[in-house]
């Protein structure tokens, strides 16, 4: 593959990709935040098989909509990808709102032909002021507000921001990574994404025991059929770096130190529901939501 020929200047036409799932609560706020852009962008959601008012909802806001049966995000950025009149393509999560120039900042690199590809690090917690989005925060150990650590690593896997035709050229994400969807193609380019700390975002922790719940499954469902995760693996997750009862432990000794009593049944939620999802995974290779 000749990247050369991807580091150059282009033009800032953008198509930001939404896929959704039962996201009728968040989308809303999603779509007027990229609405308020400093850099005006087509909006394209790919609904994935929701069950609730999400089509509906975005419908009504006059967003262009596709639809497919419940494939994975994976699948659904493709098919955005493949719809969009973008040359750049920008791919957000639904439970996202963003700074005004986040877009802007974001693509910088790609339309100065500095970079393929871009990711932001700057990401906050959108519901700080409900308290089992505190606790998500504390249980990763990342600094108060923030869904990441202060420091910025070296560039990185997962795309945010992508020239599209870059995108297309190396077909697109993974459909069958799970959760590794997102970085499918930097593995198999070695094409990592800018850094761009200006690029300012929100993302929304869990707000309850369901949530906890639903995202600790899915997380242990995509380690258990990610490539770098077989059995073996799995089962060191669960027996040592993801021991239950140590972890547990050591949400009582957070809600001790953050005088967060939630701290204890957000451990033993989400460590079930991580075993659970390892669990089901394995038996059955499934690991969508």
């Amino acid at each position: 593959m000749d990247r050369q020929r991807y580091y150059s200047t282009i033009d800032p036409l953008v198509s930001v990709i939404i896929p959704t799932y039962d996201e009728e609560k968040c989308i809303e706020d999603c779509v007027r935040s990229l609405r308020s852009q400093t850099v005006p962008s087509e909006i394209i959601i790919v609904d994935d098989g929701s069950k609730d008012q999400t089509v509906a909802t975005c419908e009504a806001l006059g967003v262009k909509v596709l639809q497919q049966k419940h494939k994975g995000p994976g699948t659904a950025r493709n098919l955005g990808a493949n719809d969009a009149k973008g040359n750049i393509l920008v791919f957000v999560d639904a439970d996202m709102v963003f700074d005004s120039d986040y877009i802007l900042e974001l693509i910088k690199p790609i339309t100065s032909g500095e970079s393929i590809a871009t990711c932001h690090w700057n990401e906050m917690v959108a519901n700080w002021d409900n308290p089992w989005a505190r606790c998500q925060t504390w249980y990763f150990g990342f600094p108060d507000k923030r869904r990441q650590p202060y420091a910025m690593p070296t560039p990185g896997g997962v795309y945010r921001a992508v020239r599209k035709d870059f995108f297309l050229d190396n077909g697109g994400f993974s459909e069958n990574e799970g959760r590794g969807d997102d970085s499918s193609i930097s593995h198999h380019t070695g094409v990592l994404a800018e850094r761009v700390p200006s690029a300012i975002c929100y993302h929304r922790n869990a707000e309850g025991p369901r949530d906890i719940f639903i995202e600790a499954t899915w997380r242990g469902r995509n380690l258990a059929v990610s490539k770098e995760n077989g059995l073996r693996k799995c089962i060191s997750i669960i027996l040592i770096h993801n021991n239950p009862i140590l972890e547990i432990l050591r949400g009582y000794l957070l809600a001790v130190k953050k005088k967060e009593p939630r701290m204890i049944p957000y451990s033993i939620i989400y460590n079930i529901g991580l075993i659970l999802g390892i669990l089901r995974a394995l038996c059955s290779g499934y690991y969508l939501k």
